[in-house]
């Protein structure tokens, strides 16, 4: 596995790896250039994507965790714990305060191992994207 950090990733393969999860593909915001990250991390078995993250962030008091994708294929295998452990160390190392994850319930035990607590929130669906 290779491990690429910050580098570009095709709208593509994002798409494609979004929907091997069961999530929708968002090809088309992909290619939005105002689509940013502060840092991302992609995994690459040969020249197919097999797990990313990605995190936006003010770069000073908040960081907000999203995109965690392993393809069905990997997962099992840790590499969904190495992303997150890479990520948080790189947030800690920038020393931004506060990290925060959204997650669906049946995934609070993954969460849990790194340290994050459950807190209130609310999420909102704008439009449906293919």
């Amino acid at each position: 596995m290779i491990y690429k950090y910050n580098e570009t990733v095709s709208a593509k393969a994002l798409s494609d790896l979004r929907e091997s999860v069961g999530w929708n593909r968002m090809e088309n915001e992909y290619t939005n250039p105002l689509m940013k990250s502060y840092y991302h991390i992609a995994v690459y078995v040969k020249d197919e994507l097999v797990g990313y993250i990605d995190c936006v962030s003010n770069g000073v008091t908040d960081a907000y965790i999203q995109d965690l994708m392993v393809h069905p294929d990997y997962q099992g295998k840790g590499v969904g714990t190495d992303l997150m452990n890479k990520m948080i160390m790189y947030l800690k190392e920038k020393r931004i305060y506060m990290i925060s994850v959204v997650f669906e319930e049946s995934l609070k035990p993954f969460y849990d191992k790194f340290g994050f607590y459950n807190m209130l929130c609310g999420q909102m669906e704008t439009f449906s994207s293919n």
